[in-house]
């Protein structure tokens, strides 16, 4: 299986990079974060050792795929920016500049663990970033209501 995904990687690699461009994503942004993810994971399985956390591959992977998915996130917005033919291009790139922030802290959090043998308190700004997006969705879809139908009661 793993033969199978490693002989494919090109195309896989093509076929993502066919998916930001059309969605008109900074692919160059779309690669920091993901390196970042990388890095912010690398360090955190170094923290949980030196820290003598319970270590196993299936949190390491819950992880990992929790982290990658919060590439859907900008993604998701950059789709539905396509489908209602409404300009998101800002608002998907002030999204991954967020996110960028997010796993930039993170990074940092893990190194002060490591450096100083003790957790340290992580601010969850990626709880934040979400909730924050989910609000001023729900408020651009209420104008959007309103537009179609001005009697609409924002109370709803």
């Amino acid at each position: 299986m793993m033969h199978k995904i490693s002989e494919y990687s090109n195309e896989l690699k093509l076929l993502l990079y066919g998916v930001f461009v059309y969605l008109e994503m900074d692919i160059e942004i779309v690669k920091v974060l993901f390196y970042l993810m990388v890095m912010d994971t690398f360090l955190g399985i170094i923290k949980t050792i030196v820290l003598n956390n319970a270590f196993s591959f299936k949190k390491l992977a819950l992880g990992f795929v929790s982290k990658l998915a919060v590439l859907l996130i900008p993604t998701a917005l950059a789709l539905m920016s396509k489908g209602l033919n409404y300009n998101f291009n800002w608002f998907v790139t002030i999204v991954m500049d967020l996110l960028i922030v997010s796993d930039g802290i993170s990074i940092i959090s893990n190194i002060i663990a490591i450096k100083t043998k003790k957790e340290v308190e992580n601010f969850d700004a990626m709880t934040l970033i979400l909730k924050s997006i989910r609000e001023r969705l729900i408020q651009l879809f209420k104008r959007l209501l309103i537009t179609i139908d001005p009697k609409y009661n924002i109370e709803k």
